[in-house]
Formats: structure tokens, C-alpha cells, sequence
């Protein structure tokens, strides 16, 4: 099949009608006179006459087909295996697709190999004055692009390694048109090789700005049945030496059939220490959840893996975690409920115990080093210094958390003009210092599905029956999150985000002459969950970790 590299010459041919134009304009009409003498040479003169009109044909012919030649040189013509004829330079622009999704196994083989013939073919078909131009769909920025000849391209094409990155299609053509325009060649030629997924195709937009003619590299494009693991998740729980914890790996089936056959594999500090089978329906997703102990504190990291498909790349979540000797919780004193909180998370010093606790009060925090605590908690939110406010706030918004109790001698004036941004939470009123016990305020809903009640298997219905008999009047700021809430619609467990750190804020009074939930056998597992929760930043590093992450 033909076609042309440089079709604009072929207006040109038109001017292969010139020498027909010429010769019809110079056909002149001859008076014809009769005379008797010559009438003898009238059979001779037909034939003289019929010769030389074939000859003018012929030559009027010849001068046609001599334009055309030289028009369909200069458009040079070519067939698939190549162009016909001599050989005008060329500047040419490889975009070569090096993203995640060519990574995968088609019938003829491995896709990403098959890409790489094609394209070594394509450049093998440049000579020597071409100028060529290899652009990776996944690069690094900053690296500039330059033309050289067929065999530099050659050897840059083997130099490129398959990324876990997605394809830049319009990026790339973009600047495959910013440098054609400035080629000195007249024939100028952009080829992509692509498996044309939708993030590797070009936009309109910038289709519009290319001024060369382009061209897509046939490769073997097949639907393959895919099934990609999409997330690890370690539900927020404090990950102990020797105490069991869990993970739940999330997989997507991208295919278009039920997939029963899935095999996950759960690798833990470099060996494979449980295997569950899945099953996915077409497009959907499902959960396996696997349970695991570890035997010591330290750092710890390990993958889960599916069984083998035609596209490897998302059949791996890589995780780490670092679990620390103990973990420490700085206990600010601010009222009764500080003893009771230190009782929960450390019932007897004689027992061994995960939390190690510092008490003190607030004038005693000038000479506590902050930094040496994964957890600050401020019970009953005492009133603290400007400085070692500024202090605490900077130290949460890089990443320690703080867990925040009212009190019944809360100042809510100095409460909100220092916490309310970094806990989410103002108060309007303080809880009343008279009041009976003939009513209470109890739990009325939880957000079960989070990590602090996730564990618990709580009931919607069957919440712990907690009394509260005075509350203070409180409402939320900014965009913090409601997990649990007293009856009348009152936030009364709120978690916010303050830069990179994590914010609990418990709105009710924790003290015995204002609740009975010191003495309720719901109050030690609550506050442990809590405080677990804050430090499970610090036991759970690096769970989100995906393919092209740096």
C-alpha cells in the first residue's frame, strides 16, 4: 500500500497540465483553398499528417508524466516495508511508552519486550542524515531531550527501564512538538509506541499543537484478565511483640469473569507465614484478612502477594512497621481524672506492661523533655504557659499526638483560644457545679466502624451504659470527626488532624462526682484503645506504600 511522506508536494502535480493547456491554446484554425494541382497530394498529406499528430500526442505525454516524476519525488512515495525512491532527510520523534501497564504478557510474549522490537525495526529504517529523537513516556524531569542519529537512538532505547510510573502521553507530545518545529528537515514524522490505555493517549488539546505527521506502531492489544491488590490496612491497632495482630489486604478483579482461584500470600520478615484463597466476582472487590504475631520490638517489614497473571505489577503490597521497646505517654495532670486514666493504662507496676506513664503537672513540664513521648495526654485540659503551648502544638503538627480530656475546672475562655483549632472542638458553656443525679447523659452513637470501637464488636443497639450528669455545651470547628456522641446529638469523642499529627478530644468530664465511666468496665479498654490508636503511627510505618512510590 502507498503513501506519501511528504503529500504537500503532491499540489504540485497539477502543474502537469501545463503542457496540455500549452497545446490546446496553440492549436491555430488553417483556411483551406482547393486547387486542382495539388489535389494528387491529398492522400499523401493525410498520412504525413496522422504521424505527426502521434508524435505531439507522444511528446505532449512525455512533458506530463516528466512533471509528475518530479512531483512524486519530492512527496516521496512509500510502502509499508519503507519509502521508495531516493531518500530526503527526516526528523523523526520516537515517543516510547515505558509505563506501569506494558509490564504485562500478551500471546506473542512479554509486551514490553515486543514494544522494544518494534521499535528498534522502526529506527533501523532512518539513515544516516535522519535526525532521530527517543522520548520515554515515564521520565525523569528535568532531562532535556536532544536529536541524534539512528544508532544513538539505539542505544538510548536499551538503556530504558520499564517504570512503575503512569504514561505522560500529552507532556511528552508536547514537547515532541516543540522540538519538531524547530527541525531544519522539511519531512517531519512523530511515532508513537503505545498499548493505547487511556492514560496513554493523547488529548485533542494537544493534538492540536502538532505539526507533523504521526503515526501509532501496531503492537498485540489484548484484554487481559487482571487481579491487583489495592491496599494493606492494619485497622489503627498497636502491634505488640508476641500479641496476635491483623491486615487486611484489599483485592480489585479488573477482568470480566469470576475469578475462585485467587491465592494470597502473606510474606513476613523475609519468609511466607499464611496463605488464604479468594474469590472475586468480574470488576469487584474483596478482603482477606490475615492474623500474624511477631516475637520481637523492632523493625519489621513484609509483603502480601497474589498468584500469577499477565500483569505482575499490582501483585505485591509491601508494608513495614517499627515496634519500640515501650511506648511512652507524657500524662499532664490537670484534674482527679489524670489518677484514673494512669490506673487504666497501668494497673500495677508489677506486671509487665506496654505504656510506660510520666505524670506532671503543669508547672513541672519545664523540665520534661517532650520529645521522648509518643503520646501527650492533657487530662482535664489544664491551663498551660504560652511557651509550652507553642510547644506542644509544633511538636503535633509534626506528627505526635495528643489526647485531650475536659475537666470540671476547664477554663473554656483559655481552652479555646489556645486548643479549639488544634482539637477541632470549642466550648460554650462548662458543665454545671450543681446539679442531681436523678438524670444522666448517656452514649448514644458510635462510629463502630473506626479503629478505637472496630475492635470492641460493639452493637449499634448496645452501646455501654454510661451515665453523665452534667455535660458542657461544646460545638465543632473547622472539619474534625465525630466518633462518638451523647444523647441529644452532642460530640462527645471528636478526632481531628493538626499538620501531620493526630487529635482526640474527649468532651465530657471523666472525674467520679460528674460520671460513673471511671468505675465502668468499659473505661479501661476505652482509654487503652485510645492511646493505642495515637501511637499506632508509630507501630504501623509505611503501610500505603504503591507501585511507583518513590
Amino acid at each position: 500500500m502507498f503513501g506519501f511522506l511528504n503529500s504537500t508536494a503532491l499540489f504540485a502535480a497539477v502543474a502537469a497540465l501545463i503542457p496540455l493547456i500549452i497545446h490546446l491554446f496553440s492549436r491555430r484554425r488553417v483556411k483551406v483553398v482547393e486547387f486542382s494541382s495539388v489535389r494528387h497530394l491529398k492522400a499523401m498529406q493525410k498520412r504525413q499528417v496522422r504521424r505527426l499528430k502521434i508524435r505531439q500526442l507522444l511528446l505532449l505525454i512525455l512533458r506530463m508524466l516528466i512533471i509528475l516524476a518530479v512531483v512524486l519525488a519530492f512527496a516521496r512515495p512509500t510502502t509499508k516495508s519503507g519509502s521508495v525512491g531516493a531518500h530526503a532527510s527526516v526528523t523523526a520523534v520516537i515517543l516510547f511508552d515505558n509505563s506501569a501497564s506494558m509490564g504485562r504478557y500478551v500471546t506473542d510474549g512479554y509486551l514490553y519486550d515486543i514494544a522494544k522490537r518494534r521499535t528498534e525495526e522502526l529506527i533501523n529504517t532512518f539513515g544516516q542524515a535522519d535526525q532521530v529523537m527517543l522520548i520515554p513516556l515515564c521520565t525523569d524531569a528535568g532531562v532535556a531531550p536532544t536529536y541524534g542519529s539512528a544508532a544513538a537512538a539505539r542505544e538510548k532505547l536499551a538503556t530504558i527501564q520499564l517504570s512503575a510510573r503512569r504514561a505522560d502521553i500529552d507532556g511528552a507530545l508536547e514537547t515532541a512538538a516543540n522540538q519538531i518545529k524547530a527541525a531544519a528537515n522539511l519531512n517531519r514524522e512523530i511515532y508513537v509506541i503505545t498499548d493505547r490505555q487511556k492514560s496513554s493517549l493523547p488529548s485533542s488539546e494537544a493534538l492540536k499543537n502538532v505539526d507533523a505527521k504521526l503515526y501509532f506502531v501496531d503492537l498485540p492489544l489484548e484484554i487481559g484478565e487482571n487481579i491487583g491488590i489495592m491496599a494493606v490496612d492494619f485497622g489503627g491497632q498497636l502491634i505488640m511483640p508476641g500479641v496476635e495482630f491483623s491486615l487486611t489486604a484489599t483485592i480489585k478483579n479488573y477482568g470480566t469473569r469470576e475469578r475462585t482461584d485467587i491465592l494470597a500470600s502473606l510474606y513476613l520478615d523475609g519468609r511466607r507465614v499464611q496463605q488464604q484463597q479468594a474469590e472475586v466476582a468480574a470488576g469487584g472487590e474483596n478482603r482477606v484478612r490475615f492474623a500474624q504475631t511477631v516475637a520481637a520490638s523492632g523493625f519489621h517489614s513484609g509483603y502480601v502477594e497474589l498468584s500469577e497473571d499477565n500483569f505482575p505489577a499490582d501483585n505485591r503490597y509491601y508494608f513495614s512497621f517499627f515496634i519500640p521497646e515501650k511506648f511512652s505517654l507524657l500524662l499532664v495532670d490537670g484534674d482527679e481524672a489524670a489518677r484514673f486514666i494512669e490506673l487504666a493504662m497501668v494497673p500495677s507496676p508489677d506486671l509487665v506492661q506496654a505504656w510506660s506513664i510520666k505524670r506532671a503537672t503543669p508547672d513541672q513540664l519545664g523540665g520534661v523533655n517532650l520529645d521522648e513521648y509518643d503520646v501527650i495526654l492533657l487530662a482535664g485540659a489544664p491551663a498551660l504557659d504560652d511557651r509550652m503551648a507553642t510547644r506542644i502544638k509544633t511538636l503535633v503538627r509534626q506528627g505526635k499526638s495528643l489526647f485531650v480530656t475536659y475537666g470540671g475546672r476547664t477554663d473554656i475562655a483559655a481552652y479555646n483560644r489556645v486548643w479549639s483549632e488544634v482539637t477541632g472542638v470549642a466550648f460554650d458553656q462548662p458543665v454545671k457545679q450543681s446539679f442531681t443525679r436523678a438524670g444522666y447523659y448517656s452514649i448514644e452513637a458510635a462510629d463502630l466502624n473506626h479503629p478505637i470501637f472496630s475492635v470492641f464488636g460493639l452493637e449499634k443497639n448496645k452501646l455501654p451504659e454510661v451515665k453523665f450528669f452534667t455535660l458542657p455545651t461544646s460545638h465543632l470547628v473547622g472539619q474534625p470527626r465525630t466518633l462518638m456522641k451523647f444523647t441529644g446529638g452532642m460530640s462527645a469523642l471528636v478526632e481531628n488532624k493538626f499538620g501531620a499529627g493526630k487529635v482526640i478530644t474527649f468532651t465530657g468530664p471523666i472525674a467520679p462526682e460528674y460520671t460513673d465511666l471511671p468505675g465502668h468496665a468499659f473505661f479501661v479498654p476505652f482509654v487503652s484503645r485510645i492511646a493505642e490508636y495515637l501511637a499506632s503511627n508509630l507501630s504501623s510505618l509505611d503501610i500505603r506504600l504503591f507501585v511507583g512510590s518513590p
